[in-house]
């Protein structure tokens, strides 16, 4: 009797307590309605789902270190012999795009629209040289290169790869002019997919012609930092201001980890266009076009240009910086 007069009595605190208190604000889900209009302003800004304009067909010269064959290679070779190519120019060909948008509302009254991109694209290669490995059996364990045959005529060679990534929208609700554009994020695009053995990109420094530099970093847990960061919102406001036919200073470093810089080719384009290599990390981009337009760089491990057998998997990073054409 006494237990059941206890929890009566804190039941009856508990209503007593809580009485009059307004219940707690319902999680907002937002609306058909809402998301028409959120669809209405990103149709006003096609330039801001842009993303696979990274990609250019054109050929262009790229240069990589004579080949080698490493002790390394015996060990996963799938035959008798090992194929590798010199390649001496290149280019990336989009087979297929699919982009998701997912709009995560919020109870502040903000909607968060996520672009997802999954891409289809050949890696498209010219080679001056082609040589053979052929390897023996040196005893019961060694494993030997024996002869390499070098054949000079060239040609073409082709890879396909897959792609994804993705960047964010930000949009802010008010109550006279409603649905407003607000912030947007870089985007980070990893071939075929994110981890240890691709490249991370760290840092990429902008120069500008007057001297004055600009610089965007991968990330920073300062909450007071107002730079560019990869994985931050940045209102669309304060994009980076190239004026047109600028040429461009970049220098471009990576993220300590597996792949080190001498792993790697980069390159640099704007806008699919006047996409170049920029010889350990650094070397100069011609802007074109007008308003908003990417500026992308790329981060790719060279082995994915050697190997023809056993093929190697290509491996890449890129990232896409949206400014604003003066």
């Amino acid at each position: 009797m006494k237990k059941y007069l206890l929890s009566l009595l804190m039941i009856l605190t508990l209503l007593f307590i809580t009485c009059g208190n307004e219940p707690p604000e319902e999680f907002y889900e937002g609306t058909p309605e809402d998301s028409t209009d959120i669809h209405n302003l990103l149709d006003q800004n096609p330039e801001l789902l842009v993303t696979d304009d990274m990609f250019e067909a054109t050929y262009i010269t790229v240069n990589l270190d004579p080949v080698q064959f490493f002790v390394a290679d015996s060990y996963y070779r799938t035959t008798d012999t090992i194929v590798k190519i010199h390649v001496d120019s290149c280019g990336l060909n989009l087979t297929e795009r699919n982009d998701v948008l997912d709009f995560w509302f919020a109870k502040d009254t903000t909607c968060t629209v996520y672009l997802y991109d999954t891409f289809s694209v050949m890696s498209l290669m010219h080679y001056d040289e082609k040589q053979t490995g052929y390897y023996f059996w040196g005893g019961d364990t060694h494993i030997g290169l024996d002869t390499v045959l070098i054949d000079s005529t060239g040609g073409y060679d082709e890879q396909m790869v897959a792609g994804n990534g993705y960047r964010h929208i930000f949009f802010d609700w008010d109550e006279t002019n409603g649905w407003q554009l607000k912030r947007i994020s870089y985007g980070t695009y990893n071939f075929p997919a994110a981890g240890t053995d691709i490249p991370i990109a760290d840092k990429v420094m902008l120069t500008f012609s007057d001297g004055t530099q600009d610089s965007i970093i991968r990330s920073s847990y300062d909450t007071l930092y107002t730079g560019h960061v990869m994985n931050r919102f940045r209102s669309i406001d304060s994009l980076i201001n190239v004026p047109a036919g600028e040429t461009l200073g970049v220098e471009l470093t990576l993220a300590f980890g597996q792949v080190v810089d001498t792993m790697c080719v980069f390159y640099a384009s704007c806008g699919g266009t006047n996409r170049v290599e920029l010889e350990d990390g650094a070397g100069s981009l011609i802007v074109t076009g007008s308003g908003v337009t990417n500026l992308y760089f790329e981060s790719v491990v060279k082995n994915s240009y050697y190997y023809v057998v056993p093929e190697e998997d290509y491996k890449a990073q890129v990232w896409l910086i949206p400014v604003r054409i003066q």
